[in-house]
């Protein structure tokens, strides 16, 4: 599994490195202005959340960075909005947990993300969140390696995402706006479900709303995935018996009962 996908090649020496779908993307987009059809949101995949989405397009309109942190328990978004902003030009992506294996500054020297998107903050170690706390501070990044010091100046807008702030470096906090994700209310959690199963995966939506409803109400969880899994489980045909009976079996091997 690669730590950093970088999402747009600049030269073509960069055959090695996976090249995201922004260039159709792109071409989609421009292809519609001409036809006068609307504009595709960086957010389309995402249910709810308007005014944070609308945030973010703020955010990366700015003339100066912005950086952005979503905080939240699992299953609260979080991961789509990281992944959606991957497909913004000059893009890159980082999991916290995993930055020590190829270390973000060598990263951050080498590509010069206009964007640097990172999921999993919270577990990177303090020598990273101390780089990431320089550059986001001055726009500096300095390095001391082998007695020899490297230093640039990069204009870089950091978004990231994390379970809990406990772990982050207080002075680096100061330095995002952090966003605060509850956890789903039950009306939410079946509006969000509905749409997601209805496009997509094709799912009716009395039975996406019953699935929603068993998972919050049977299963005692506002996991969307755990949705997703029970729709596919059942099948093209999704009966109301064989979706029961899954989340029959589901509900007596769940975790969360007494």
């Amino acid at each position: 599994m690669k730590l950093f996908g970088r999402w747009r090649k600049n030269d073509d020496n960069d055959i090695d490195i996976p090249v995201s779908k922004l260039q159709a993307n792109r071409d989609s987009k421009h292809s519609k202005q001409a036809t006068g059809q609307k504009k595709t949101s960086l957010f389309d995949n995402i249910v709810g959340y308007e005014d944070v989405k609308e945030l973010y397009e703020m955010a990366i309109k700015a003339e100066k960075p912005v950086h952005l942190l979503l905080v939240g328990p699992p299953a609260s978004a979080k991961s789509l909005f990281m992944s959606s902003l991957t497909k913004l030009e000059r893009s890159y992506y980082a999991v916290g947990s995993s930055s020590t294996k190829s270390g973000i500054c060598d990263y951050l020297f080498e590509y010069r993300p206009r964007y640097f998107i990172i999921d999993e903050i919270e577990k990177m170690n303090k020598r990273d969140q101390t780089s990431l706390l320089n550059l986001m501070e001055s726009g500096i990044l300095s390095e001391l390696k082998h007695n020899q010091k490297r230093m640039t100046q990069l204009k870089t807008w950091v978004f990231a995402s994390c379970n809990s702030t406990d772990k982050l470096l207080p002075p680096l906090l100061t330095r995002f706006k952090d966003i605060h994700f509850k956890p789903y209310t039950e009306q939410e959690f079946v509006n969000i479900v509905v749409e997601i199963l209805d496009r997509e995966e094709g799912v009716d939506r009395d039975v996406a709303t019953m699935i929603a409803d068993a998972v919050f109400n049977r299963l005692k969880s506002t996991n969307i995935r755990e949705c997703i899994r029970i729709a596919r489980l059942a099948g093209s045909d999704r009966n109301l018996a064989q979706v029961d009976r899954i989340i029959d079996i589901f509900a007596k091997y769940n975790p969360h009962d007494s």
